[in-house]
């Protein structure tokens, strides 16, 4: 029988939400995440003003 080999999936930290996901959300040679440039498209914001705004949001968690 043949030995499987587990793979483990390859994830990264996004530097401004500061959550663990796979490298399937980000954008290459991004250190954001999709959803991240998203919201600052739609809303407007820089991604420094949603740095701050998911630091606030960390810290009450």
């Amino acid at each position: 029988m043949a030995r499987r080999k587990t793979v483990t999936p390859r994830t990264k930290v996004c530097t401004v939400t500061g959550l663990e996901t796979s490298l399937d959300n980000f954008y290459a040679n991004q250190n954001h995440v999709k959803a991240v440039d998203n919201l600052r498209r739609n809303s407007g914001a820089t991604k420094d003003q949603l740095q701050r705004m998911f630091n606030q949001l960390n810290q009450y968690t």
